[in-house]
């Protein structure tokens, strides 16, 4: 196929429903990312600034939008190092730092916490990652302290009870070190594709008990009681969509959230591997369902009836060939997704997953290689794509928020915003104030 073809497949339907999708998303966006919020400015004395120019400037967005972090300081090249850690934090507000136990603790009783632990391709040590993102302003969110994929050769994988008191200290272990210093905490993770996995010998027999995952649940509450808990699960999106009550996710929800279970937020993965097991223009039949608006705006309906925040914990976007028609193609796939998800009232957040062409995941035990997809936001040397560079766009230029007004004869000025931080500039002095869902209308500032 030609890129043409490509982008005919791809955006047809996102195309023809153009007018709608413009008109909802408009909508949407402006009711439920933006607020309004009037400035009071006065002297010390308490008198009204009349005619004062106040320049208002968004610092950052509330709205959390950001990628796995598995290539901090993974380059070969230490100028390609730089530049992620770089373009991590100039492009992304929160990061998902791995916690997979194969890797996280390889021998036992020793897990690989500290920043300078031995290496693990993909796998950086967990205190590396929150430090970086300490120091850079990110937020870092945990993934994931359930995933029976990701086993340790040496836990007794048939032993039930003692897999159990394996993942109790897991958990002890994690929350003494990482409690409060994590946006949120993945517990489960892809627990309706266990039956699917051809992992050999690394997956439990806990993972085919009754009631593994409110277990779990239940473990990661006692462990992280004042914690934001999410679920993650793989890609129900456009299936949700299709089949709505019946889709094994929205079921499984259903039936843990009616028993009790914690779940602060739902999470759900969209990742468009097309090409990771053959030739992408042969593998696209099977994941049009992905470039179908109306699905995805279904499927979204119907995980906000559970009154949850929703996250799309892990995003790819394929590139389908090279060069710059093939980059462009992927920036306009990008910034269709994201948009519709950005204008859905309960999404909180939206996680891509590999960073960098030719750094993804892959699996020789299912003949699948992620890189094929050329899913990258930026290339192999970290310097960006298309798609990087339309979602800096869209976050610091069309979603945001910069103003200049002057003060009535009260001292006030108003405008409406995107949520996030601000300043306000007025007479040389830079005063930071926020404005943010749930807040008073009204701020008093004094110079």
């Amino acid at each position: 196929m030609t890129i043409n073809e490509f982008r005919v497949a791809c955006m047809e339907k996102f195309d023809a429903a153009s007018h709608e999708l413009n008109e909802r998303t408009k909508t949407n966006i402006e009711k439920y990312r933006k607020g309004e919020r009037t400035l009071r400015l006065t002297d010390k004395e308490g008198k009204p600034l009349i005619g004062a120019c106040v320049k208002v400037k968004q610092k950052n967005h509330d709205f959390k939008y950001g990628a796995n972090i598995f290539l901090l300081d993974e380059f070969k090249n230490e100028e390609t190092n730089h530049r992620y850690r770089e373009n991590f934090c100039k492009y992304f507000n929160l990061a998902t730092v791995p916690f997979y136990w194969a890797e996280l603790e390889p021998e036992e009783g020793k897990p690989r916490f500290a920043k300078d632990s031995p290496k693990i391709y993909r796998r950086p040590a967990p205190d590396l990652c929150v430090e970086y993102c300490e120091e850079s302003g990110i937020l870092p969110k945990l993934h994931c302290l359930y995933y029976d994929k990701f086993l340790p050769n040496w836990v007794p994988k048939t032993d039930s009870a003692a897999m159990w008191r394996l993942y109790e200290k897991r958990f002890a272990e994690i929350a003494e070190r990482y409690a409060g210093r994590m946006y949120e905490f993945e517990v489960t993770n892809e627990m309706l594709l266990a039956h699917g996995w051809k992992t050999g010998n690394r997956c439990s027999v806990i993972a085919g008990e009754r009631d593994t995952g409110m277990k779990m649940w239940q473990m990661a509450r006692k462990y992280f009681p004042n914690e934001t808990l999410v679920i993650n699960e793989a890609n129900y999106l456009p299936d949700l969509g299709k089949m709505g009550y019946v889709t094994p996710y929205y079921m499984m929800l259903d039936n843990m959230l009616s028993k009790g279970a914690s779940i602060d937020k739902i999470g759900v993965q969209n990742h468009i591997f097309c090409g990771s097991k053959g030739p992408q223009d042969e593998q696209l039949p099977y994941y049009m369902k992905y470039f179908d608006p109306a699905l995805y705006v279904k499927g979204l309906e119907y995980l906000s009836e559970f009154g949850k925040p929703l996250e799309i914990t892990e995003t790819t976007i394929p590139t389908f060939g090279e060069g710059e028609e093939a980059e462009q193609l992927q920036a306009d796939l990008l910034r269709a997704l994201y948009t519709l998800w950005f204008a859905t009232p309960m999404m909180e957040s939206i996680m891509y997953w590999n960073t960098a062409d030719g750094t993804a995941w892959i699996n020789p035990l299912w003949g699948s290689n992620e890189n094929n997809c050329h899913a990258g936001l930026f290339h192999n040397d970290m310097t960006p794509k298309l798609s990087a560079r339309e979602l800096k766009r869209l976050f610091d230029e069309e979603w945001h928020t910069e103003e200049t007004l002057v003060t009535d004869e009260n001292g006030c000025v108003t405008f409406r915003g995107f949520y996030g931080e601000y300043a306000a500039e007025v007479n040389g002095t830079s005063l930071q104030f926020g404005l943010h869902k749930g807040d008073a209308r009204m701020s008093r500032m004094v110079l």
